[in-house]
């Protein structure tokens, strides 16, 4: 029986996932992670982060093969669709009760102003920009995201500049290092970092043209918003009578009331258009370069923003408990 006879009662190899086989369980994320990994943005529209916390909490204490127990291929019903019907929308449901708002950092946070209104992501993926040590003042933002990227691994710093390919390109270490993890040789990592980078800019080059475009739809509704409010105050000094002076006016009031509307609908669809588009490496383009699952990535990425977090959540508290 293969693993795609999927209308089978109860597949082996799903029956060996349930019992906790690590071979069929890895065939499993390797088939169906993809599936799970694109479930709540596809459904539910949720960002990268959000849909990477999801697929963790999917797999997290095995909850996905729990789930899976009670299928029995009833009614000719494939896996793929019991899998998305069933058990992905019970899950999210249960993952959106359920959860807690963890208290993890962006990456494109500001460290404040002291700190030359640097991100931290800018912080932590080019070190050579921090140098505390040598800083004519305390600057204490700079100073924590040092001493965060000083306890990452050489693994955990080249996930920090995979997320930001699209601003800086990979020093030679990261090179040779990406290139032994994925196991392509040195020139394949290159020219797959290239692809991706330039992947990323053309997507960053569109959303520039959009944020253009949202601009000028301001800038146009702000002017005819005006446009609109002295006709309207015409009108009200012009009184009740009716002559074709006040019929132009009334003609274009409407007018323009359609065009803002009009307008403004183009706005709010260019505006989610924009929030589509994100700056930062996806993770599945991280996953391609590493040579590793989705899932693998996914894993990484938020034990890291996770560790990140509580590091910089102590490094307050201690700055708010010291004496003055």
């Amino acid at each position: 029986m293969t693993r795609e006879d999927e209308s089978a009662p109860v597949p082996a190899w799903l029956t060996a996932c349930v019992e906790g086989d690590a071979a069929a369980r890895r065939e499993f994320q390797a088939t169906y992670g993809p599936s799970i990994y694109g479930f709540p943005s596809k459904i539910y529209g949720l960002d990268e982060e959000d849909v990477a916390d999801f697929y963790v909490y999917v797999f997290e204490g095995d909850r996905v093969f729990h789930r899976l127990r009670t299928f029995e291929g009833r009614n000719q019903i494939q896996l793929r669709t019991f899998l998305s019907f069933y058990v992905l929308k019970a899950l999210f449901l249960e993952w959106q009760r359920t959860r807690r708002e963890l208290r993890t950092v962006s990456l494109n946070a500001s460290l404040g102003a002291e700190d030359g209104g640097d991100t931290l992501e800018d912080v932590l993926a080019d070190p050579r920009g921090v140098d505390p040590q040598t800083a004519s003042e305390p600057r204490v933002g700079q100073a924590d995201a040092a001493r965060i990227l000083a306890g990452l691994s050489a693994e955990e710093r080249l996930d920090l500049r995979l997320l930001s390919l699209v601003e800086r390109d990979l020093e030679p270490d990261e090179l040779r290092l990406l290139a032994r993890l994925s196991g392509r040789s040195l020139r394949d990592t290159l020219v797959a970092v290239i692809d991706v980078q330039e992947g990323l800019r053309s997507k960053d080059a569109k959303a520039t043209a959009l944020r253009d475009e949202l601009d000028s739809a301001w800038g146009w509704i702000l002017l005819r918003q005006q446009e609109l409010q002295e006709i309207r105050e015409r009108l009200r000094l012009l009184g009740s009578g009716r002559d074709e002076r006040k019929r132009r006016l009334e003609a274009r009031c409407e007018e323009l009331e359609a065009s803002l509307a009009k307008r403004s609908r183009q706005r709010e669809r260019v505006a989610k258009e924009i929030e589509g588009y994100k700056v930062t490496t996806p993770y599945k383009e991280i996953a391609h370069l590493r040579g590793q699952a989705v899932g693998t990535v996914c894993s990484r990425l938020f034990r890291l923003r996770k560790r990140m977090a509580e590091s910089l959540e102590s490094s307050a508290t201690n700055v708010e408990e010291a004496p003055p």
